[in-house]
Parts: C-alpha cells; structure tokens; sequence
C-alpha cells in the first residue's frame, strides 16, 4: 500500500470514532445554550480549560509517550511501558488530590477565581476520567488495535450525549459535569477490555527505567501544553476579573464555531503523525510533506472563509437567543485555528526526531505574545481584545514552528502561502468590522475569485493527489 493510501486509510478509520467525540461540544450546543445560563456555560468552559492545562501536569503528560513508545515493541516491552505509565500515573493523581485540596483553600481565602473553587471536585474526577480515557485509547491505537481507538471514541460520543440529555436538563451545571465524568470513566473501560490492555498490566512489569525513557520524552510537553494554555486560555482568568464570566460564555460559544476546523483537522493530524513517523527518514520526504501541506491549507483556507462569512446565520440557528452576539467574534478566531491548525501540521516534524524541546521553544512565543496582549488588549477592547491576542498568539507561534522544523522539510514556495494569507486575513477583517450586507457580499465575492485564481494551477494537481489516497 502507498504512503499515501496508507495516509488515507488511517485518517478514515479514526475519523469513524473520532470525529463524535471531537464535535461533540458542538453538536449539544443548542441544548447546552437553552439550558444553562451564559454565566454557567461560561462556568462549564472555563472549568474544562483548566482541566486541559492540569491534567498534563498532574500525570507527567505519559499519554502521549504511551503511543510511541510501546508501538512495535516486542510484548515484554509493551507491557512495561504501559504498566510503568499506568500505575505511575495513578500515584501521582493521588498525590495531587491532596495539592488540589490545599490550594481550594488558597484560593477561597484569597477569593479569586470563584469559577474554580466551586467546581473543585468535579474538576479532580474529570482529570482522572480524562487520563483513562486518553491514556487507554492512545495504548490501544500504539497496538495497531486502530478500531479500538475508533469504537471508543464513538461509545465516548454517544455516552457524553446521553448523559447530557438525561442531567443537564434536570441538574443544570452539576449535571454537566457528571455527565462528562462517566462518559470518560465508561469510554475508558471499553477501551480497557476491547484492546485487552488488561494483559499488558502487571505489578511486576513495573520497570523504573521505562517510566523515565517516557518521562524523558513527555515532561518536556508539560511547558509546551502551559504554554499553549497562555496561548488560547489564559485570557479566560482575565476576563473572569475584568469582565465577567457572561463574557467567558459568548467567547466559549463563539470559539465553538472555529473548533469545528481544530476538530476536522485534529482527526487528520492523527493518521499524519503516523505517517511522519513512517516516512520521515524515506527518500523524498519533504516533497511528500509539501504536497500534503499544500492540499491542507487549501482545505483550511475554503473552511476560514466560509465560517466566518456563514458565522451570524449559524450562531442565530444553533444557539439560543441570548448567546446570539457570539458571532462577532468567529471571524478572527476562525482565522486564529487555521494558524493552530498549521502549527500543528508543522510540528509533528518534532515528533518524527523525537525533539520535542522545540514544541516548547516554539510555544513560548505564542505564550509572550498572549500574555503581553491580552493585559494590554482585554481591559481596553473588552471581547475583541481576547480574540486579536489569540490571533496574534496562534501566528506567532505558526512562524516559530515553520522556522524550527526548517532543518527537517523545507517549505516550498512560500510566496504562494504568503498571498493566500494576505486575502484571508483581509476577508476576516471585513467580515469582522463591516456591517453593511452588500459590502461583505462584494467582499466574498472578490476574495473567492482571488483565492481561485491563485490555486488554478493545484486545481488539478490536488485533485489528483486525492486519487492518490483515496481507498
């Protein structure tokens, strides 16, 4: 089978069960906005950010080593690595527990971050259920058990679903947070028993050494993911103190809309970081990387522009009525995930030579940008001023990455991508500040005529790549 068909085949399969649980935020948002307040679904958000940033801390990060380092290993080193993270990683949850404790108390003495403190012990359970799920899933895809992964995704999906329907409507902000808990804590058993993950565990499997060869790898990641959290979260406690958690729930709801593009290509990036790996030291590697570079920022180009041009209907159809001014704010930051988007595609250059140090070199520019901005901007430009440091932070961190994998895959023709840039961001600024229907038609119009005109020669070219990897 070509690299290519390889490429495709795995992005099918993971997209099955991947793709629910990725959307599955987007797909309850009109129950979760006609059933908690702005306040509450600003509450839910803000407690899952912090659930993202901690959960990395709090485990060392061993998920992601446990899909490189058991895949195609012998069964003896299989199962030292998986119960070395395994049982590593449940020591330190339980340590933590206790940290988490002492710092409630901190915080409510100090009477900050109310959001938090509230929600404590939901936020704990959600970190474990997190880990099992993540960590369970990425074993079962390191086996090579891919429908596994996928199934589990899809009982995830449905899962998260029921629940949601069953305790958000009855228990408001409380039934969210269950309902997510035990679609982990029930995702991560099937997973458990349907990849036999069962037989890789074993007390006397533990092995120091494979716990610190995956430690080596991930602890690096933990600045890299605090990083990305001053990145794309750290104007949520900003604006908790300067304008409220109503304005954490429209820029939540707006930020729903772009997920889609981080969800779809997330999905995507899953089978590319395999088939980096496999390809990277073949002959002709960086001319493969250009042209699966080329057809993804065409695809996220086309996705850009027709989000952020649909951004108002959809908020008015998806949403209820008092997170309608949500759409304001997804233009920008549907330009702000393209540039997530491209970091990301970037990086797995990173993972193929194992230097995981410039994911964190590369992320501190972000993070500088995010933390200079959204002080700056946030108190005098309220919502607007957290989109534009997101945007600005994701871009900078873009660039960074392009220069760091430099050495790895050069990129060709970045004239190309430079212009297509140019007419993005242009199209996004229109749709952003003109409200005049005509204006924004016109705009549309000529932008989508120069965006064609630049990609007329790959027209062709891409389609017949996607023969390529078609099954």
């Amino acid at each position: 089978m070509s690299k290519f068909k390889e490429l495709g085949k795995n992005t099918v399969l993971v997209f099955v069960g991947n793709i629910g649980s990725k959307m599955i935020a987007f797909l309850m948002l009109p129950f979760y906005t006609k059933w908690l307040s702005v306040e509450d679904y600003g509450t839910s958000d803000n407690a899952l950010i912090y659930v993202n940033l901690l959960i990395g801390i709090f485990t060392l990060s061993i998920s992601e080593s446990i899909f490189i380092f058991p895949k195609d290993q012998e069964f003896s080193k299989q199962k030292q690595f998986f119960s070395s993270g395994f049982i590593g990683s449940l020591i330190l949850l339980f340590v933590t527990a206790f940290l988490l404790y002492g710092t409630k108390e901190i915080l409510i003495e100090q009477k900050i971050l109310k959001s938090i403190t509230d929600n404590m012990e939901y936020i704990y359970l959600l970190i474990v259920s997190l880990f099992l799920q993540t960590f369970l899933q990425q074993f079962a895809r390191s086996i090579n058990k891919i429908l596994v992964y996928a199934i589990s995704g899809v009982v995830l999906t449905l899962l998260t679903a029921f629940f949601s329907i069953v305790l958000v409507h009855k228990f408001g902000l409380k039934g969210f947070f269950i309902a997510q808990i035990l679609s982990y804590f029930i995702s991560a058993i099937y997973a458990f028993m349907h990849s036999k993950a069962y037989k890789y565990f074993s007390f006397k499997a533990l092995s120091f050494d494979r716990y610190k060869e995956m430690a080596k790898y991930s602890v690096p990641l933990i600045p890299n993911a605090i990083m990305w959290w001053l990145v794309g979260s750290l104007n949520r406690p900003i604006m908790e103190e300067y304008l409220g958690m109503h304005a954490i729930g429209l820029f939540a709801v707006a930020y729903k809309f772009p997920s889609l593009i981080n969800v779809l290509f997330s999905v995507f990036m899953v089978s590319w970081q395999i088939s980096v790996i496999e390809e990277y030291k073949k002959e002709n590697y960086e001319k493969f990387y250009n042209q699966v570079l080329k057809l993804v920022f065409i695809f996220l180009g086309i996705c850009v522009i027709t989000l952020s041009a649909l951004g108002k209907s959809l908020t008015a159809l998806v949403t209820d009525v008092k997170f309608f001014d949500a759409w304001l704010y997804i233009p920008i930051l549907s330009l702000a995930s393209l540039f997530s988007s491209i970091s990301g595609f970037v990086g797995a250059n990173f993972s193929a030579t194992r230097e995981s140090k410039y994911y964190f070199y590369s992320s501190v520019w972000g993070a500088v940008i995010a933390v200079i901005f959204n002080f700056l901007l946030i108190p005098l430009w309220g919502l607007y001023g957290a989109v534009i440091s997101t945007g600005l932070s994701h871009f900078i961190m873009m660039l960074s990455r392009i220069k760091y994998s430099w050495r790895s895959a050069k990129i060709y023709n970045l004239a190309f991508y430079i212009m297509m840039l140019l007419i993005i961001t242009i199209m996004i600024l229109c749709f952003s500040f003109l409200e005049n229907t005509t204006i924004l038609i016109s705009v549309f119009a000529l932008g989508i005529i120069c965006f064609c005109f630049l990609i007329r020669k790959d027209f062709y070219y891409c389609l017949h790549l996607l023969k390529k990897i078609k099954l």
